[in-house]
């Protein structure tokens, strides 16, 4: 999972009352006492006030590791702040932040739930995304308030049949204000996240990552009894080529081994570097129940050998790099329920079968069970 960039450099953090940039609705005299015929309300701009010492005005990039982690606290209140005029339980406050923390992208939905729930709104609710658009100027009395947060455009908060009241046109920005803050807490959080499970060389994830969640995922297919097949693998004499080549091009080899790997791997496949040129590959089905005579493993074996081969005929000898010669890896595999019944067991057992690759002479995918192993080239 590449790093990409998350667009969160410039993020404000808006304090209790603070209006957007385009103005807060003040109603003229007439209006007020118009209010209830559905009068138009006219606009004043204020002055946004300072956000910081950035070069830009703005808030400087969220750290990451443990700094990221107390920033997520203050974001919390932040979201808290920013929401108060809105007058929302804290139930909604503390419903949203765990959504956030889950990252499982149920934000959106959620948090228009507690508005439309929570407040009386003479229409509905919904959001329209940005998609790359500028901002929308801000009409409330058409029910239209840009989502923003420094100069990060998420999208529009739209209520139906527009803003007729003052107040309703109030709090139609207030949330406007806490859901941007929203928004940008989960971009920051989303972050943090890939920052903490990703391998920052080859862009897999992490071991980390990957000693939390497949215990996890093995649970699940103990419940729902479907099949896990881990394959461990390393490239052969690695160390070889690093002495030969130096690190820059050990790390180039890395780098394209994975890519290679994704190329032959599924999108649910569960990808990681787990030590310097050794890897892991969870792959899983949970589309039906196992069989006794599931074809699984072997399914899982012809991908395995489809990835080897990939490695073994690939040109490494580059122009942009001194990679030069053939490469070759070799692995063991080994699954959930019929060869062991946790992780630990899994790795142990796939690297039994990985030395006993590289004992056939390296450049082999070995299968743990009474399958044995099919030749090199299969």
């Amino acid at each position: 999972m590449s790093q990409a960039d998350t667009g969160d450099e410039g993020v404000g953090r808006p304090s209790v009352g603070r209006s957007l940039p385009f103005g807060v609705p003040q109603a003229s005299a007439k209006s007020r006492s118009d209010e209830k015929q559905g009068q138009i309300f006219e606009f004043k701009p204020i002055t946004p006030a300072p956000r910081g010492r950035g070069k830009s005005g703005n808030q400087p990039s969220e750290p990451a590791g443990l700094a990221g982690a107390s920033a997520a606290s203050n974001t919390e209140a932040e979201m808290l702040a920013a929401g108060m005029g809105l007058k929302l339980p804290v139930s909604s406050h503390a419903k949203l932040s765990d959504l956030i923390a889950q990252g499982e992208g149920k934000l959106i939905d959620a948090a228009l739930h507690e508005l439309q729930a929570n407040l009386r709104w003479p229409g509905e609710l919904r959001f329209e995304v940005a998609e790359g658009k500028a901002p929308d100027p801000i009409s409330l009395t058409k029910g239209h308030v840009p989502l923003m947060q420094g100069d990060k455009y998420f999208g529009k908060l739209v209520l139906a049949g527009g803003a007729k009241s003052s107040r309703v046109a109030e709090q139609l920005q207030q949330a406007g204000i806490w859901l941007a803050s929203l928004l940008a807490m989960e971009l920051r959080m989303a972050h943090w996240r890939r920052l903490a499970e990703t391998d920052e060389l080859s862009g897999s994830y992490n071991r980390r990552y990957f000693l939390e969640k497949v215990p996890q995922l093995l649970e699940k297919a103990r419940k729902d009894r479907f099949c896990v097949t881990l394959l461990l693998f390393d490239i052969d004499d690695f160390k070889q080529y690093n002495d030969q080549f130096g690190h820059a091009a050990g790390d180039a080899i890395i780098r394209e081994v994975i890519g290679l790997l994704r190329h032959c791997t599924r999108p649910k496949d569960l990808v990681a570097r787990i030590g310097g040129d050794e890897f892991a590959v969870i792959f899983w089905d949970n589309d039906r129940p196992r069989q006794p005579d599931s074809e699984h493993p072997r399914s899982v074996l012809a991908i395995a050998h489809r990835f080897r081969k990939a490695v073994a005929e690939h040109p490494w000898n580059r122009d942009g790099g001194p990679i030069a010669g053939r490469l070759s890896i070799s692995g063991g595999l080994a699954t959930f329920p019929w060869d062991a019944q946790s992780l630990p067991q899994l790795m142990e057992v796939a690297d039994g079968e990985l030395m006993r690759a590289k004992a056939m002479g390296k450049n082999a995918i070995v299968l743990a069970g009474p399958q044995g192993a099919p030749p090199a080239d299969a």
